[in-house]
């Protein structure tokens, strides 16, 4: 009985070829986009599970006032912090002062290597619960010289020999091996290869509560109510003469890795969920096309089926017979999807960062695909339970109810025009933020040049160098300060104004962030004035311009003349810029005239040593050359000036640190375009095979239609109005569900396009000229057959 419902089904797949091969395909592809998405947010959300408390494990964050990304709270606080709270609040069980980083400055034999080292003192062995696999526990108190090293690293760089007693230097200070330690996981935000207590940098600001770089990790005792605690923690404050803490929060040290926005990522968590609903959505649309499809086919084969059933066939083995196609469909879509996981791999682990293997991913694939094979075999006998009682006479006599079919139709018709909407709104936003001017400044073909004057040094002479170079246009040599816009290097200090335009604060008065700026900086990043004039370089340095946020913030209508704290006076008002993520607001800004002899500083010698900034414009194209020049002279001719030239730090270009920005959201247009292709393949051949269907169930009718004066433009008419309706309907609410996604979407972005109406226009059209093509081949070809054949055949 196998062999034969076997054989029947492969009979039934090659007679519907084009079909299953749509099914299969679409089913392969939705499997592989939803396992490895689903694969990508588990690894995301194990990060520092693996901890024996990790349930208790609490990173602590603090207001950033200084911050250089735009978020509100940094995980850097100062090194006092953990004892602080370990005596302060009887909730906490241990805490620890750490730092984790990776660094190039680490030499071993006279080679510079690459490692993770955390800096931190005993409480990090106890919380962490790093296991000392040989040499001594005592590396890890103040002044101590010994470091621990993990098993995998010293077998990387000491092989077969003891690494105990090797001697390594890590910015220049020696260390001796003493310890070797087993490493933690890779999926961990704290990754280390080197355990040392704090170097004499760190040491130095132990008891120094203004210099925050360090992270401070809590465990709580089991019976803690982490709601309360995070309320009793967020009103508490902490006053040390200059510093102020005050409303810090905690992060679960399980889920820093997807809720910290300040963690970098190719791809953001939000878009990982938004890719793995995408991979979801394609299996959906392929299942209700191969369902439709198998619909039409039971109908047009129920005859047969009710006679199985008066020879005597069972329920049981017509269930198993139509079941078998099903399920060699899936297992087909199953087999493809792994062959697509295979070629894909290795770039959707470049993407991700995750470290697996291929027979990890197939394994964990599996698994999810298991339950979404499940779930559509459960589905696919429903649908049998409720037709399998269809009798001969019932299908002799009585026409088949057409609203699974249409049902089946506008939802592949809502996933497919939707996602096409989706797609189409966020490349309309990508390509809204690289065109704007609402961005306050140009970032297009512009580049600096980070660099220090030490004693003696002609800061100058690197700005000649790069003048001549032909594929530079215009240099602009800022003495005093880094001052790159994107990524902007220097911290922007918070301004307290408490008086303004004869108005006195009620309460904490008004935060400004206070930036200084040259005429030429101005200039060159082409800051927008709205409002007044911008700065000169004859206007003193108590002649400033404001922000639209900050002309807000002081309630000021017409801000130009107006005074605050006494002596400050605004020329201009310009424009927000947006030199950090899109998605967050911008804030009160107040720009001053720069003055480079308060950037000075103490050099190695006794002499002076000066940041500086170059800025430059360079012909479109032309960036690899400059970068080429510049760094030959670097290399080359820095030794051999006699001029002493600057030492050059960094270069940098504008345009792709400010699309470092959107690289998650460029990454996710990539996978829904993808996604919108096939579902819209899927759509357009399931209405191919779904009218070659329904033209050859209704092959009866067309020909009497004929035989009654009926043309074919008049029957291809009949069809054109049914599927205008279900495109019409099903465009409908895939528009207004759409758009109240992306207008949510959008909200995130502090600048944000518009949705015309050309978008839905074009979508609805572009579906209907290519449904329209199809259907009307295919009833075409129906409608001109000799109704008298039709009819004798029938």
């Amino acid at each position: 009985m196998f062999t034969h419902n076997l054989k029947i089904a492969f009979r039934n797949m090659r007679k519907y070829k084009n079909q299953t091969l749509i099914s299969v395909i679409g089913l392969a592809v939705g499997f592989t986009c939803f396992a490895l998405a689903t694969l990508w947010i588990r690894y995301e959300m194990t990060f520092d599970s693996f901890h024996k408390n990790a349930e208790r494990m609490h990173v602590v964050y603090q207001p950033n006032s200084r911050s250089q990304t735009g978020y509100d709270y940094s995980i850097r606080t100062p090194h006092p912090l953990a004892a602080h709270m370990k005596a302060t609040f009887p909730e906490i069980k241990s805490a620890v002062t750490m730092l984790s980083s990776i660094t190039n400055r680490i030499t071993f034999d006279d080679i510079e290597i690459q490692a993770s080292v955390v800096e931190a003192d005993t409480a990090f062995i106890r919380m962490f619960d790093v296991k000392i696999i040989e040499g001594a526990r005592d590396f890890l108190f103040p002044g101590s010289q010994n470091i621990a090293i993990t098993q995998d690293k010293a077998r990387q760089l000491f092989g077969n020999d003891n690494p105990i007693g090797k001697k390594i230097e890590i910015w220049n200070a020696e260390y001796t091996i003493s310890t070797i330690v087993l490493g933690m996981s890779k999926q961990t935000n704290f990754p280390f290869d080197f355990i040392q207590f704090f170097n004499s940098f760190s040491s130095n600001h132990i008891n120094d509560w203004r210099a925050s770089f360090q992270n401070t990790i809590i465990e709580l005792f089991p019976e803690t109510d982490i709601a309360v605690f995070e309320k009793k923690l967020f009103e508490h404050e902490i006053d040390r003469g200059n510093t102020k803490i005050e409303k810090m929060t905690i992060k679960p040290i399980t889920k820093m890795r997807y809720t910290d926005p300040n963690i970098e990522k190719d791809v953001k968590f939000q878009h990982l969920l938004i890719f793995a609903l995408s991979g979801m959505l394609v299996i959906l649309c392929s299942l209700f096309n191969y369902l439709t499809l198998f619909v039409s086919r039971f109908r047009i084969r129920q005859k047969e089926l009710a006679l199985r059933v008066v020879c005597g066939a069972s329920a049981g083995s017509l269930l198993s017979m139509l079941s078998i196609e099903f399920i060699i469909t899936l297992l087909l879509a199953l087999l493809t999807g792994c062959l697509l996981t295979q070629w894909l791999h290795r770039p959707f682990l470049a993407l991700s960062d995750i470290q697996m293997n291929l027979s990890a991913i197939h394994t964990e694939s599996l698994i999810y695909l298991a339950t979404v094979i499940a779930v559509s075999i459960l589905l696919f006998w429903l649908i049998l339970f409720i037709f399998r009682q269809r009798t001969l006479n019932l299908s002799i006599r009585r026409s088949n109810n057409k609203m699974f079919r249409k049902i089946s139709v506008i939802v592949q018709l809502i996933i497919s025009i939707g996602f096409a909407f989706c797609t189409s709104v966020i490349l309309r936003q990508m390509h809204f933020l690289h065109q704007t001017e609402e961005l306050g400044f140009s970032f297009k073909n512009r580049g600096s040049i980070s660099a220090l004057d030490t004693p003696g040094a002609s800061g100058e002479a690197l700005a000649n160098y790069l003048k001549q170079i032909p594929e530079i246009i215009e240099i602009v040599d800022i003495y005093g300060e880094r001052l790159n816009l994107v990524p902007q290097d220097i911290v922007s200090r918070d301004w307290i104004v408490n008086t303004w335009d004869e108005n006195s604060a009620q309460g904490d008065g008004i935060v400004l962030k206070r930036m200084s700026v040259t005429p030429e900086y101005l200039s060159f990043y082409d800051f927008r004035l709205l409002a007044g004039e911008m700065l000169t370089e004859g206007d003193s340095e108590t002649t400033v311009l404001l922000n639209e946020s900050a002309a807000r913030a002081f309630g000021w209508q017409d801000p130009i003349g107006k005074r605050f704290d006494d002596k400050y006076i605004v020329k201009g008002v310009i424009r927000n810029v947006y030199n950090f993520a899109p998605t967050i607001p911008p804030r009160p800004y107040v720009y001053v005239k720069h003055n480079p002899d308060n950037f000075q500083r103490p050099g190695a010698q006794g002499g002076i040593v000066h940041f500086r900034t170059l800025l430059f414009k360079f012909h479109e194209d032309t960036w690899k050359s400059c970068v080429e020049k510049i760094e030959q002279f670097n290399k080359e001719d820095l030794e051999n000036s006699p001029l002493g030239i600057s030492l050059i730090m960094g270069i940098v270009n504008t345009e792709e640190e400010f699309n470092k920005f959107l690289k998650s959201e460029r990454a996710l247009i990539r996978l829904l375009s993808f996604v919108s292709a096939i579902c819209i393949l899927i759509c357009v051949f399931g209405f191919v095979s779904l009218v070659s269907l329904t033209c050859e169930e209704r092959r009866k009718e067309i020909a009497i239609r004929k035989v009654n004066g009926a043309t074919a433009d008049d029957i291809i008419a009949i069809f054109a109005k049914e599927y205008s309706l279900l495109l019409l309907i099903g465009a409908a609410i895939a528009f207004s569900t759409g758009f109240l996604i992306m207008q949510r979407w959008l909200e995130y972005y502090a600048i944000r396009t518009n949705i015309p109406a050309w978008i839905y226009f074009s979508i609805v059209c572009a579906l209907a000229l290519v449904i329209v093509v199809c259907v009307g081949w295919q009833v075409y070809k129906s409608s001109v057959e000799n109704p008298a054949e039709v009819v004798k055949s029938e």
